[in-house]
């Protein structure tokens, strides 16, 4: 009896500790200060801490209702500060293009974010030389604050990439990944990709992807390696922590993706942020969407755009189109309408899921973002997409090219056409029938999204980084991955030998006729 007892003892013990040893301590920062960069993410962190694991997340949101001392939440929300100084609409109707945006305004916005981050007494505790604090795994953005992957190399874990809006075209190069100018995924060249564009189109697309990887890699990240430095001291180059990265975790439903050559190490996902109880909704909203009796129409352009900087006579326009509907609007806008049409209810910020999850919609007036585009696609409602930037020209083209919507420009915008759109998008009942197809396809997976996140991150951990599903491009040269050298030298192999036959030969004919005439001469005389 003592010798089971003592062998249950035992088995038990060994139990305990092997569970412990598969718990690990996990980093993750996400540096961006929207929303909408950080909601496609909380459920993986609520599932790595339910699996035991110990996290510490560094966000501008943080996740709600989570009391637990294996679950620590830095705030580094102070960073919204600077892009409440970026008004996207009116740089959108100032003709300004995402790349313009880039190289005017992206310097000083991603130093604020990257040092919000280094800067933060919490994190800086945690690396601190005298520091104690140990990690397996560090999960970050892959965005637009590279300063931040220095952290890897600090706590020297391997790193996976996070990235809420697909995969940017600099973050594709650097691991080796295909970049093709043209291409619909490349959403940096906003609405000027597609199939079978004319020459120049795609030569245009070319020379701004050129410029645009020179201005990451020599403006960019020298930039933010000082940043780095600054507080982590000295650093092997940001580029090279970057080409190490072990995984991505990239935001995109493969249903809604143009397909394209993907890196070994991408793991899709998508819709994980779909609130399972969407949120009451205000009791004078409710009473105003339950008595559209004829439907209403639901109409944002997301967390980062302002309605209300919408020029006055846009403004005008929306609210006399509106006001000859017969349908209800409810319109998330930022301020006082003056001139509001009585069918138009408007707040400053709208619980978004449970309005569109309300049975009397009829259409969502949307900026085209990718949560947003996830939610309407979850609950079957059709789409008019208004692009504001960056990736929304990508996705409400995608949405267009589906069936599901309609893609109007905001700038140019006029009353029949918007009335039009909005008839089409409401009475033809293709375009509910052609989303109900398209979220039945996204959902349906062989296995939880979360789940398979969770499950990767800790492959990660146990494979000591997975260096065999890394792409050996990263480390070629620019000229050996494309075999640029190859083709120069062919090409110019080709011209000297074409070159030279074609003066031997010219040299040939001068020499027969030359000759021809002097035998002809000769018989003359």
């Amino acid at each position: 009896m003592k010798h089971h007892l003592c062998s249950l003892l035992f088995v038990l013990c060994v139990s305990y500790i092997a569970k412990q040893s598969e718990c690990y301590k996990i980093l993750a920062i996400n540096p961006s200060p929207s929303y909408s960069h950080q909601i496609p993410y909380r459920r993986l962190w609520l599932e790595l801490h339910k699996r035991g694991h110990e996290i510490v997340l560094v966000t501008s949101d943080s996740t709600p209702y989570i009391k637990s001392p294996n679950f620590t939440q830095i705030d580094i929300s102070q960073s919204y500060g600077i892009i409440k100084t970026v008004d996207l609409v009116r740089i959108r109707f100032e003709g300004k293009s995402w790349l313009h945006f880039v190289e005017e305004k992206m310097l000083p916005i991603v130093d604020v974010f990257a040092e919000t981050v280094l800067n933060s007494t919490e994190v800086r505790q945690l690396y601190a030389p005298e520091s104690n604090a140990t990690f397996d795994v560090y999960l970050t953005e892959l965005l637009f604050a590279p300063a931040t992957y220095a952290l890897a190399h600090r706590f020297n874990v391997p790193i996976i990439g996070l990235s809420s809006l697909g995969l940017i075209a600099i973050n594709e190069h650097a691991l080796g990944g295909l970049v093709l100018p043209s291409h619909e995924y490349t959403w940096e060249m906003q609405d000027n990709t597609g199939t079978n564009l004319p020459f120049l189109k795609r030569l245009r697309n070319f020379v701004n992807m050129l410029h645009n990887l020179y201005y990451y890699y020599y403006k960019l990240f020298p930039q933010q390696q000082k940043v780095a430095e600054k507080y982590l001291g000295p650093l092997p180059p940001i580029l090279d922590v970057l080409k190490n990265v072990s995984m991505l975790f990239v935001n995109q439903a493969d249903v809604m993706t143009p397909a394209r050559p993907k890196l070994a190490n991408v793991i899709t996902f998508s819709s994980t942020h779909i609130e399972k109880k969407p949120k009451p909704l205000p009791k004078d909203l409710q009473a105003f969407l339950d008595d559209a009796t004829n439907g209403f129409i639901y109409f944002s352009l997301g967390s980062n755009a302002r309605s209300a900087s919408i020029p006055l006579e846009i403004r005008r326009m929306f609210c006399d189109v509106f006001a000859k509907l017969p349908y209800r609007v409810v319109w998330k806008f930022e301020e006082d309408l003056p001139g509001k049409p009585d069918n138009v209810y408007i707040g400053k910020w709208l619980p978004q899921q449970t309005i569109l999850a309300h049975p009397n919609i009829k259409l969502f007036i949307s900026q085209g973002g990718l949560q947003s585009s996830e939610e309407t696609i979850h609950y079957e409602v059709p789409v008019l997409g208004l692009p504001v930037w960056a990736d929304q020209y990508y996705q409400v083209a995608r949405m267009e090219a589906v069936g599901i919507g309609k893609c109007l420009e905001i700038t140019t915008l006029k009353k029949d056409e918007l009335e039009n759109a909005i008839t089409e998008l409401i009475t033809n009942k293709k375009y509910k029938e052609r989303i109900h197809y398209i979220r039945n396809a996204v959902e349906d997976t062989p296995y939880d999204q979360v789940e398979n996140l969770a499950w990767w991150t800790e492959y990660v951990i146990r494979t000591k980084g997975a260096p065999h599903l890394r792409s050996s491009l990263a480390f070629q040269p620019w000229y050996q991955r494309c075999d640029i050298d190859i083709i120069a030298f062919l090409t110019i192999t080709i011209f000297l030998i074409a070159s030279t036959t074609f003066y031997l030969i010219a040299k040939i004919i001068v020499y027969v006729y030359k000759t021809s005439k002097s035998t002809e001469k000769q018989k003359i005389s």
